[in-house]
């Protein structure tokens, strides 16, 4: 079996051994483009935290004054329901007056109707 196999053997030492050889003579070779390759992506990275960072000064400043508008506007809706209600309660108040001098109005006319219709009866029993 040993004679089968031999003229094999020979090729697959060859084979072993060409690779060994390849692989050690590259090995340094393929780190050295890891590493280059490694460095590349770190630049881009960090390239690309450079520009967003260049560009954050900015966009916070339009953030800002996006939010400063936004707040003069809700000050000025809120200055705007306090007149409504400030005139609400002023209506009220003037309604409430106003009923009450109706309210004591009819008081009045009610007693006069009253005294007239108690004279009315004592002077004709």
């Amino acid at each position: 079996m040993y004679e089968i196999i031999q003229p094999y053997l020979d090729n697959a030492y060859t084979g072993i051994l060409g690779g060994f050889v390849g692989w050690f003579f590259t090995r340094k070779k393929l780190n050295a483009e890891v590493t280059g390759s490694e460095i590349d992506n770190g630049v881009k990275v960090v390239d690309l935290y450079k520009s967003a960072l260049d560009d954050l000064p900015i966009r916070y400043e339009e953030r800002y004054k996006h939010i400063e508008e936004m707040s003069k506007g809700v000050e000025k809706l809120f200055e705007q329901q306090k007149e409504i209600l400030l005139k609400e309660i002023e209506y009220h108040k003037q309604q409430a007056e106003y009923q009450g001098k109706q309210a004591a109005f009819y008081k009045k006319m009610y007693n006069d109707e009253v005294r007239a219709h108690n004279k009315y009866k004592r002077e004709h029993p």
